[in-house]
């Protein structure tokens, strides 16, 4: 099967299953719960269309457009789905737990400074500074968005939403996604695999694929019971042992009022 061929096919199935997952996300009314997602996986069939009728009927130089074009839109719903996940595991009766939103600037602050030093690291083996600027801001994205979400997901585990909800089996299926995008991106930007470059991407593509049957199901059938969870901050904590210690000391008064002086 030749690279056109094979491009044709993972084009038409990624665009019938991105279609059959919105279906079931609005047929099934998950958008409610997850609206970010659910525009981005819409997003993903507009993608396909535009990059598979500017790769058949467009020049490079158009195709090359659409494309980085769609990559900065998916980057950005990307991170909107990061900031949803940690909105819904990060919250508990619709305020932050304590110490969650301070995580997540520093979570994100690591990840902005770790992926600017890979992409002006990197050597991209590129015909020209237009495409190295492509391959550097790739890189960028990919890591950047892989360490967020790797971030909430070890938030969330930390803080004992149970897997079984539909924002971590949603993190689940995104995160083995944005893994093997962050290790071909690595591949291309620091061992030149310029030769796999098409193997490489429909591997990641078919991963896509792949995560997307799994979401389909995922969304299809209903979620669990809530897992119970830890209690909601270190603040209540304290708070808690405050009153305590003021009940011990309001029901020391009596007794020593009751005692004669000497």
């Amino acid at each position: 099967m030749n690279l056109t061929v094979m491009a044709t096919v993972l084009w038409a199935t990624g665009f019938v299953l991105n279609a059959v997952l919105l279906i079931v996300l609005l047929s099934k009314r998950r958008y409610r719960t997850v609206p970010w997602f659910t525009l981005w996986i819409a997003s993903q069939s507009l993608y396909t269309i535009a990059l598979f009728g500017a790769f058949r009927l467009s020049s490079k130089h158009v195709y090359g457009i659409v494309y980085w074009s769609c990559d900065f839109l998916d980057v950005v719903l990307q991170l909107a789905v990061i900031l949803e996940v940690a909105a819904i595991v990060l919250r508990r009766r619709e305020r932050w737990v304590s110490g969650a939103g301070s995580r997540l600037i520093l979570t994100g602050t690591i990840a902005l400074f770790i992926a600017l030093g890979m992409a002006w690291s990197m050597h991209p083996a590129a015909g020209s500074e237009l495409d190295a600027l492509f391959a550097r801001a790739s890189v960028f994205t990919t890591v950047l968005v892989f360490l967020m979400f790797l971030g909430v997901v070890i938030a969330s585990r930390q803080l004992g939403l149970g897997w079984r909800s539909y924002a971590m089996r949603e993190s689940y299926g995104f995160i083995v996604w944005v893994t093997i995008g962050f290790v071909t991106d690595g591949l291309h930007a620091y061992w030149c695999t310029l030769g796999h470059f098409n193997l490489l991407e429909n591997v990641h593509i078919a991963v896509f694929q792949l995560a997307a049957v799994y979401w389909t199901v995922v969304f299809w059938l209903p979620e669990p019971a809530e897992s119970p969870v830890i209690p909601e901050s270190t603040d209540s904590l304290e708070a808690l042992g405050r009153r305590l210690e003021y009940r011990q000391r309001s029901s020391a008064v009596p007794a020593i009022d009751r005692t004669s002086p000497k």
